[in-house]
């Protein structure tokens, strides 16, 4: 679900940009289709280049994984809003990028054994 969130706004931030999918991805050194891919929330590659794609599109890593509902209320929270509040959401926020993070990690060690299952059959 949060690949889906962060691949609608990766394309609402290139068309708002101007960017087109080649410009883009030659910024990124990415091939069209990862970035298509990204976009439609296929894919969490976003993940190991969040750092690049908030340079090229000036923005922080915050305005690209939360809502703009609760980017807002976080920067309103900076004139006196709800500390609690702001809280909770961040905290949820790291709680979904754990919960990301962890079926990764569990995919990579399905695939390492099965990668190490298929070596050890062949010597």
């Amino acid at each position: 679900m949060i690949n889906i969130s962060i691949g609608k706004k990766l394309k609402k931030l290139r068309k708002l940009n101007g960017f087109t999918l080649e410009e883009i991805c030659e910024q990124l050194s990415i091939s069209p289709s990862t970035y298509t891919r990204m976009e439609k929330g296929e894919t969490a590659t976003w993940t190991s280049m969040i750092d690049k794609i908030c340079g090229v599109y000036k923005i922080e890593p915050e305005e690209l994984l939360l809502s703009e509902e609760k980017y807002i209320l976080i920067n309103n929270n900076q004139n006196g809003g709800s500390t609690t509040l702001t809280g909770n959401i961040i905290n949820n926020l790291s709680e979904k990028v754990i919960e990301l993070y962890d079926k990764m990690l569990v995919e990579k060690d399905i695939k390492i054994a099965d990668l190490e299952k298929k070596v050890s059959n062949k010597i």
